[in-house]
């Protein structure tokens, strides 16, 4: 880097805020609006990567008449999110999720004309990934289970 500033300190500070400038740069955030095909209600919002981690999120509305009941599983569990790259096979796990009750804990009501915002972390992307799959219990529903299970199958990233 070539410094023009009087002392080598303040080029030094430059070089470091540059180099932390750089890596925010690396964030990329996709708006998608992707409804689940199952229900209109639940919409992938968008997903954020970066060099750190993979952050997606879910909005889950009620447009109905009536209240319903929704949960997330928790990390760790084999129902817990799971974010695939369709192109690789690379499956990431779910790191943390916010916005609902745990189900093994209770369930969220939520009302008429009320939103509910997910937001669920996952390692880094592999590089180069486009296609992707998000879903609960690896998108394998349990026909013994009277759960509802979220699964997006075939999300595409736009380029950019």
């Amino acid at each position: 880097m070539r410094c023009l500033l009087p002392s080598f300190r303040h080029c030094v500070a430059l070089s470091a805020l540059a180099v932390a400038c750089g890596a925010h740069a690396q964030s990329q955030t996709y708006k998608l609006q992707l409804p689940l095909e199952s229900d209109s209600d639940v919409v992938l919002q968008d997903i954020v990567v970066d060099a750190k981690q993979t952050r997606v999120t879910l909005a889950v509305k009620n447009t109905t008449d009536e209240s319903f009941e929704a949960c997330a599983q928790p990390t760790g569990s084999p129902d817990a999110f799971t974010l695939k790259d369709l192109g690789t096979g690379t499956v990431l796990q779910q790191l943390s999720i916010g916005g609902l009750s745990f189900c093994n804990v209770k369930m969220d009501v939520v009302k008429p004309g009320r939103n509910k915002l997910v937001k669920i972390t996952f390692p880094p992307l592999p590089a180069g990934a486009t296609r992707l799959q998000l879903g609960e219990a690896n998108c394998q529903p349990k026909p013994d289970s009277d759960m509802d299970y979220w699964c997006f199958k075939n999300i595409v990233l736009p380029a950019r």
